[in-house]
């Protein structure tokens, strides 16, 4: 959710956001273990869409099934991408999902899900950058 907020400029490269603006954000830390699969649109990028959706550990597998059911169907994905940003989640990150959406613990999960992306701000920039450079790591 974080590198789709930074994508659409939501967040700003330049600067770590603070809990008060990562708590502002549509989505931050609302998603249950129920919705992992469900779309969540972010915002536009210039003419493209951007969504962000949790898979939790089945990401390959989601991901591989969706380029199938496109390639079964004839349509061309055209300019689909799909980003991978476990890469850049830490376990501060980890800690504080798995606190707030498996036990419901918003009073630890939060802090320690916006430290964690304090800490990882600027790989997540890194990775946004790359994308939108074309050098990417889609999967």
């Amino acid at each position: 959710m974080a590198a789709a907020a930074v994508h659409v400029g939501l967040l700003p490269k330049t600067q770590k956001p603070s809990k008060q603006v990562l708590l502002s954000l549509p989505y931050f830390d609302t998603q249950k273990s129920d919705d992992h699969g469900i779309l969540q649109f972010v915002g536009n990028c210039g003419e493209d869409l951007v969504f962000s959706v949790g898979m939790e550990t089945e990401a390959d597998h989601v991901i591989k099934a969706l380029k199938n059911l496109f390639a079964l169907a004839n349509e061309d994905m055209g300019q689909v991408k799909f980003i991978k940003t476990m890469p850049v989640v830490n376990r501060w990150m980890k800690m504080g999902g798995v606190a707030s959406r498996v036990f419901g613990l918003k009073g630890i999960g939060r802090p320690l899900v916006t430290y964690g992306l304090s800490l990882a701000f600027a790989d997540i920039v890194q990775l946004v950058d790359e994308v939108s450079s074309g050098s990417e790591r889609e999967i």
